[in-house]
């Protein structure tokens, strides 16, 4: 008998341990909030924040879908998107941030957005934070047009008292190919190792409020700069982010059609490892094998 509970013991260890290794969970380190989008998690139009306490919003009539794990969201591109408040560093200031989401479309009409928030200090096409799909920047029309698989990094801050600065880096990406595609966007100080990386390479020294950015689309790193900017008098995301839309000030346009699952903030930049990690967890969040595990051990007891 002790044998065979010895075994028994081993059997399920050895099965949290699979279940929860983290090769399969998501990074949690930082995480702020976690919106998985699963049937369980939505009523009426609020979708519950499983990690923190920032329920969003619903607008318009998403439907519940099948997901890249098990249900995701389906905006329709007519006026449907998700409201999400400001959480983290989204809000107050700028900091180490990451933004993560798994989508699927292959809408190609028009241009719309993952996500952009234009500022009531920075208000014009070309400014704001945020991604945009099939689009690309024409400086002779001083706007945004579409353009097939190119992908829009847009982020915008404002400098001194009526000037804007606006980055726009627009990357060649075919992902309106209904395929599940997985986006992820950071951004931190650098460290001193790369402030010395580009003392060298470059002959530059980093001057004024610095960040860098990574932006990753299916676990590959497709943009990394260094961004300087001095000083800045204004701080992003005050407004919230439209989940498939851009939000000018409360206005809502430029709507996704496709399907949204798996969204996640940080209040740090994740590592090209732990974006590694995310991208290939298919359980999410888990924690129904540590649930389970006293009446497992309940189990073993009795047949003692």
């Amino acid at each position: 008998m002790k044998r065979l509970i010895l075994i028994l013991t081993i059997t399920v260890i050895g099965f949290v341990l699979t279940v929860n290794a983290p090769a399969n969970t998501i990074v949690t380190d930082g995480l702020v909030s976690y919106w998985s989008f699963d049937r369980t998690t939505i009523t009426d139009n609020i979708i519950e924040d499983i990690w923190g306490e920032n329920d969003v919003t619903l607008v318009g009539n998403p439907i519940i879908t099948d997901g890249h794990i098990k249900q995701g969201i389906e905006l329709d591109g007519d006026w449907d998107y998700v409201k999400i408040p400001n959480v983290g560093n989204f809000g107050s200031k700028i900091g180490a941030y990451t933004f993560e989401v798994w989508f699927k479309t292959t809408y190609k009409e028009k241009m719309s957005a993952i996500y952009k928030v234009e500022e009531g200090h920075c208000i014009g096409d070309k400014s704001g934070f945020g991604l945009l799909i099939n689009a690309m920047w024409d400086p002779i029309n001083d706007t945004f047009e579409t353009v097939e698989d190119r992908f829009v990094i847009n982020d915008s801050v404002k400098k001194g008292r009526n000037n804007c600065i606006n980055r726009i880096t627009t990357v060649h990406r075919p992902v309106s190919d209904g395929e599940w595609h997985h986006i992820v966007w950071t951004s931190r100080e650098p460290t001193e190792e790369e402030a010395k990386e580009l003392k060298i390479n470059f002959g530059k020294t980093l001057e004024g409020n610095c960040q860098k950015i990574a932006l990753y689309i299916d676990k590959v790193s497709v943009y990394d700069p260094i961004y300087c900017t001095f000083p800045i008098t204004s701080r992003p995301y005050l407004e919230p982010i439209y989940l498939g839309a851009v939000n000018t000030v409360g206005n809502a346009s430029d709507f996704f059609k496709g399907v949204f699952d798996e969204v996640r903030i940080y209040d740090r930049a994740l590592e090209h490892d732990e974006v590694f990690r995310n991208y290939h967890s298919r359980i999410g969040y888990s924690v129904e094998p540590v649930q389970k595990l006293p009446t497992v051990w309940g189990a073993l007891k009795r047949s003692r």
